[in-house]
């Protein structure tokens, strides 16, 4: 019999140079724990956060809510909505600024040079005894080939009731 130093016969035989099953190795706990991250009371994950100005910025028709929040800050309520539309970018901007037009806001389309397929600015004046109440509101889209992702965020007067 021909034997090699360090080694034993297996049952089998054989000469085997390691034993079948290794050393065992004990993974070690994690040394941390990442908590997961907190939002803001103010925002919303897949549905429309409280306060939110819902028939001012309705969510346009078949979208998926991502996000949204509503903020108070004075007179105003700082809002912001995400969203994905199956529409057409045009049919989007069309959702999103019809009642804003109907309220009395007033689109100006800034620079271009934003990267978006399609951005407009709307704004509304009301003036009051205790000084005038300037209302903004930012709409963008972003197509991306095989949908629209809806991005708007501004500062309006907050709902009433």
């Amino acid at each position: 019999m021909v034997s090699s130093a360090g080694c034993t016969p297996a049952p089998s035989g054989r000469l085997d140079t390691a034993p079948l099953h290794g050393p065992t190795v004990q993974p070690s706990p994690p040394s941390t724990v990442t908590d997961l991250p907190t939002f803001d009371a103010s925002t919303a994950v897949g549905e429309l956060a409280d306060g939110f100005p819902q028939d001012l910025i309705p969510l346009p028709p078949e979208a998926e809510l991502i996000a949204s929040s509503a903020e108070p800050a004075d007179a105003l309520v700082r809002i912001s909505l995400n969203a994905s539309s199956m529409h057409t970018t045009e049919e989007v901007m069309a959702e999103v600024g019809a009642p804003l037009a109907a309220a009395g806001f007033t689109p100006e389309n800034p620079d271009a040079t934003s990267g978006l397929t399609a951005l407009t600015a709307w704004s509304r004046r009301t003036d009051r005894p205790e000084g005038p109440l300037i209302e903004t509101v930012l709409v963008g889209v972003l197509d991306d080939g095989a949908r629209r992702l809806v991005s708007v965020s501004g500062a309006v007067q907050a709902p009433q009731g």
